[in-house]
């Protein structure tokens, strides 16, 4: 569960890029399949193939752009996944502290430098 937590966001971008991808893959055959049947052609894979990859490269820079603005949004998201954890962190530590106080420990301070 860690990894996917630490991870997760690598995954989810990445599902996100090939299903663009993969959706600019169907639509655009397609759409070469009709062409090619309009103009009498054969459909033929090598030909397609240069053409998706031509369109793919013409589009990489949006590509890129739509995964740097997904990361923004990730980063901002960081912070809020981060806060939330920083809160339970501060009831556990209210626990152990409660805990101590009723078994007579010293507590340690909260401040990791002075300890």
């Amino acid at each position: 569960m860690q990894h996917i937590r630490r991870w997760g966001a690598v995954y989810l971008l990445l599902l996100l890029f090939v299903g663009s991808w993969l959706g600019q893959f169907v639509t655009q055959l397609q759409t070469f399949q009709s062409e090619q049947q309009s103009h009498g052609q054969p459909f033929l894979w090598p030909e397609y193939w240069s053409s998706f990859f031509a369109s793919t490269f013409e589009n990489w820079q949006s590509e890129w752009l739509q995964l740097v603005f997904q990361a923004i949004l990730l980063l901002g998201a960081k912070h809020w996944i981060f806060k939330v954890d920083a809160e339970d962190l501060e009831r556990i530590e209210a626990k152990i502290d409660h805990i101590q106080d009723r078994l007579g420990m010293p507590s340690l301070p909260s401040d990791p430098a002075t300890r």
